[in-house]
């Protein structure tokens, strides 16, 4: 990562298919997605929770936003030689005043923490009222950052956290449906092959169906039986 901002750029904003590996391809793009949704809800104080790189920060900034705080594990990480937080945390307590804060980013977050209630009511904590928290989780995504990779959320399990955590209202969505989905199993099946193994048409085949597939997908609003996605996000108010 000699330039941290093209880093950020090919990996995470402008991200090509020709350089990353499929499924991060395909995650990166429903994440953006997702963050572009809360561009115009941001205001005040934001503050990044768990926030790596900080890879939105630039992307999503606009004159409504008076401080963007991020914070994270003290934990020595590859990231951190490039950017390293505002804060550092515990994991358990946010370093910040209660009512502090009038929006919270988290995402792909939540999954990392063993204890749904307790990391939900902290972030309530530092929320002021009226203020809100963005999320996203994975669902169709291989184990990671074991052992700290705890949990795969249905909507119905997040609504209950919410609620018992104080927050008053919630949208929950679905970053893919079943074509994210097919999309992303295809991807971790043919990265899981040997590259002296691939035969050479899988990879351009996988690029054409991915693409294909993606521009079938519908973003799922209400969640019925049957139903069938590759993340949730959403914005949870206090």
């Amino acid at each position: 990562m000699e330039n941290i901002k093209e880093y950020i750029k090919d990996w995470f904003i402008d991200v090509d298919i020709n350089k990353v590996p499929p499924s991060l391809y395909i995650i990166r793009k429903t994440l953006l997605k997702a963050v572009n949704q809360s561009k115009p809800k941001l205001k005040g104080k934001v503050l990044d929770l768990g926030c790596g790189i900080m890879p939105y920060k630039e992307y999503l900034y606009t004159p409504e936003i008076d401080e963007y705080i991020g914070i994270d594990l003290q934990e020595p990480t590859a990231y951190q030689n490039f950017i390293k937080p505002d804060l550092y945390w515990d994991g358990k307590h946010i370093p910040l005043e209660d009512s502090s804060c009038d929006f919270v980013i988290a995402t792909e977050f939540l999954e990392h923490y063993f204890d749904t209630f307790h990391i939900l009511s902290e972030i309530n904590r530092v929320l002021k009222n009226g203020g809100v928290l963005f999320f996203t989780v994975p669902t169709v995504w291989p184990l990671h950052a074991i052992p700290y990779d705890y949990h795969r959320f249905t909507p119905h399990a997040l609504y209950e956290y919410f609620q018992k955590s104080g927050f008053s209202k919630w949208d929950v969505r679905a970053l893919g449906g079943i074509h994210i989905s097919v999309a992303l199993i295809l991807s971790f099946w043919f990265e899981k092959i040997p590259e002296n193994r691939r035969i050479w048409f899988l990879g351009k085949f996988l690029k054409i169906a991915i693409k294909f597939l993606m521009k079938r997908d519908r973003e799922i609003f209400d969640f019925k039986n049957g139903d069938f996605y590759s993340g949730l996000y959403g914005f949870v108010q206090k």
